[in-house]
């Protein structure tokens, strides 16, 4: 492994925010074949986790999300783990690019969003762009355009059906129409599907949701003008949820309108009865006053909508400020009781508490598994199963954190069904991990 050169100026209050503390890059790429254990890994996970993140390769970006991507992988097999970090090597991560000089071309993407697997295929994505293939031992393989199929950006936030193993996704523009556009793969990995969606104006919209049968966009006020240096909220502008059949069209689309607000994320959505049942990650506002104002943390929120009437209800689910949520990726689309989020502080930046939380959607119960002192940071946490047809709580959170009182990185993995208790196991790692964004769990099998 090679030595760690940080930023300098790390620590400093005149540092912008995404390059200070543990929101600063690294700027090596290492692999160790071996790391140490405390406690013992469950024999059953036998594959890898991945983990995409912003870690600016160069000169400082504007803003947080506009950093390289650089993938953390960890290969856990027999008890063992092993690591390695890998820029996504793009032109532009290795020709130190700026994101609006990559946005004419969608194959300069920085890559740094998300990595998924489908179709045999790991792709690493953001949300202006192409996506970038990799292998498994982090390799940088090319973009991938749908062999000449794709003609628009693809959103960091696919969903893959566990049932018929399509993948659906959109991509949205902000220079020139069309707004947004719908896409289906079918399980081999081909495009087969894409459909214009007329939206009034460009919105970014980072994620979507998905039932068995409907895909929901989020047309929320979040509005592109360049007059206003980029994207603001506008609340006057209203908010409005578009449910369309996976295999529909626009001609199909039905619109729900709902309070002006932000949604970065969504937890899960299914049908019952009449209704589809939205469950997100929301806040009253984002970018307000500029692209770097955070303005208020997300907390759980749920929408019933209801496809006789065409109305929407809201509720909060819970007051606690988090986003990051996850479930059992094999219920996606489907009635799921669990979800899974990362703590925030409400501040200037996306601070990341010390704790994450589990939340019982049928007896809206909330558990805590806490990291420990103000110090700590916890990131992202993704359920694995503990077998191909384990029960939705049957598994183990896989959750990176960080003490920034001794500046390391923890890898740590807890029974899912025992989520307070201390983790079954931990990799203390010889170096910190930046704070980055979404990561995927990928079976050996």
């Amino acid at each position: 492994m090679t030595a760690i050169h940080e930023h300098p100026n790390r620590f400093s209050a005149e540092t912008p925010w995404h390059m200070r503390g543990n929101y600063a890059p690294i700027d090596d790429e290492a692999t160790i074949e071996s790391l140490p254990v405390k406690g013992k890994i469950p024999v059953e996970l036998n594959g890898s986790y991945l983990r995409n993140g912003f870690n600016p390769a160069g000169r400082v970006p504007a803003h947080w999300f506009f950093g390289a991507g650089m993938i953390h992988g960890f290969d856990i097999a027999d008890g063992k783990v092993a690591y390695r970090n890998r820029y996504v090597h793009t032109p532009y991560v290795d020709q130190d690019m700026d994101m609006m000089e990559g946005i004419g071309d969608l194959t300069l993407s920085p890559a740094n969003t998300s990595i998924i697997k489908h179709a045999g295929r790991i792709l690493a994505l953001e949300e202006a762009h192409f996506p970038w293939e990799m292998d498994i031992k982090l390799n940088t393989l090319g973009c991938v355009d749908f062999d000449g199929r794709l003609k628009t950006p693809m959103t960091a936030h696919p969903k893959i059906s566990q049932k018929t193993g399509e993948m659906f996704f959109f991509g949205y523009q902000f220079l020139n129409e069309p707004f947004l556009t719908y896409h289906r793969t079918d399980a081999a990995g081909t495009l087969v599907q894409s459909e214009v969606i007329d939206i009034p104006r460009p919105v970014m919209m980072h994620d979507f949701a998905v039932t068995e049968n409907y895909a929901l966009f989020f047309d929320l006020p979040i509005v592109f003008s360049m007059e206003k240096g980029g994207f603001r909220f506008q609340r006057d502008l209203g908010g409005r949820i578009g449910v369309m059949p996976l295999t529909g069209s626009n001609a199909d689309v039905r619109w729900f309108e709902v309070e002006a607000c932000t949604v970065f994320h969504s937890i899960n959505a299914y049908e019952q009865g009449d209704e589809i049942i939205l469950q997100v990650c929301r806040a009253s506002s984002i970018m307000e006053h500029g692209m770097n104002d955070i303005g208020d943390q997300s907390s759980p929120w749920q929408w019933n909508l209801n496809l006789k009437t065409g109305k929407a209800t809201e509720t909060q689910l819970d007051d606690r400020t988090g986003d990051f949520p996850r479930i059992d990726d094999r219920l996606v689309g489907l009635p799921s009781r669990f979800g899974y989020m990362a703590g925030l502080m409400e501040g200037s930046s996306p601070g990341f508490l010390g704790e994450i939380y589990k939340y019982d959607m049928k007896t809206g119960g909330v558990e805590t598994h806490s990291f420990g002192g103000d110090e700590a940071n916890a990131f992202e946490p993704i359920f694995v199963p503990s077998s191909p047809d384990a029960g939705e709580d049957e598994g183990w959170i896989i959750c990176l954190s960080h003490d920034d009182s001794n500046d390391e990185t923890t890898l740590n993995i807890i029974e899912a069904q025992n989520f307070e208790a201390e983790p079954v196991a931990q990799v203390v790692l010889p170096r910190r991990i930046p704070f980055g964004a979404h990561g995927s769990w990928i079976s050996a099998e």
